[in-house]
């Protein structure tokens, strides 16, 4: 009993032992354990960490980048032209000129008219058209009968009224020369419109030679297209042919 009694101690001893050991051993392992698991952690969040400030970065250039691209882009808009016609919207401009303007143009009539019937009796008639007045003068104050030639007689009256005319302003002024309907017997001129234009050219001419603008002026013929009484009878006839100055002052 003693014998076994020993050894059972000694047993139970190095069990002990054997234990306490495997506990140190535990506990020593737990407490390594327990700072590499720290450590560990640590580790993840600084790897986290960095990947976030990566990935900001990268935000941060891209956006950097699309400022950048949007500027150029909007530059290149502004510096290349457009193909589309530019529209200009045109404002009313006030009346008041074009009144003016009228105004003086009729009051130059009005005073063209005054002083036609005031140095002219039977030689210059008046008539008053749409556009203009229109001064006639008989072809028998003028011409001989189938002539284009001015007659001496004549001068003295177109001298007087072209003073009339520049005195009272700047016009535009169409020489017309007007026939009656008879055709033309033999004579210089073939025809009524050759007859007509010789006629209207004469006057022209003299109207030049006295001053006035060849820019303003025009000659025209119209032979018999447009009477102004009836070709029937010989006083018809003699209103007929004319040479009408149509007159029109520039505004």
């Amino acid at each position: 009993m003693t014998i076994n009694s020993g050894k059972n101690q000694m047993l139970d001893k190095a069990a002990r032992e054997e234990i306490l050991d495997g506990t140190t051993w535990y506990a020593w392992e737990i407490e390594e354990n327990d700072g590499g698991w720290l450590l560990t952690y640590v580790d993840v969040l600084s790897v986290i960490l960095a990947m976030l400030v990566v990935l900001l970065g990268q935000m941060a250039v891209q956006h950097l980048q699309t400022t950048n691209e949007d500027s150029r882009m909007a530059a290149s808009y502004e510096a290349v032209p457009s193909d589309e016609p530019t529209i200009e919207v045109q404002q009313p401009q006030p009346s008041i000129q074009t009144d003016a303007d009228s105004a003086q143009t009729i009051d130059a009539e009005t005073r063209l008219v005054a002083a036609i019937e005031d140095r002219f009796q039977d030689e210059v008639k008046v008539v008053q058209r749409d556009k203009g007045i229109s001064l006639e003068i008989a072809d028998v104050i003028l011409f001989d009968s189938g002539k284009a030639e001015l007659l001496a007689e004549a001068l003295p009256v177109l001298k007087k009224l072209a003073v009339t005319l520049q005195e009272i302003g700047e016009a535009d002024i169409a020489v017309e020369g007007h026939t009656d309907d008879r055709p033309i017997l033999g004579g210089r001129f073939q025809s009524n419109w050759e007859l007509a234009a010789a006629r209207a050219n004469a006057v022209t001419r003299f109207l030049l030679d006295q001053g006035f603008a060849p820019k303003h002026l025009r000659s025209v013929s119209y032979a018999d297209a447009h009477p102004v009484a009836d070709n029937s009878n010989p006083n018809g006839r003699a209103e007929n042919r004319r040479v009408n100055l149509r007159v029109e002052f520039l505004k």
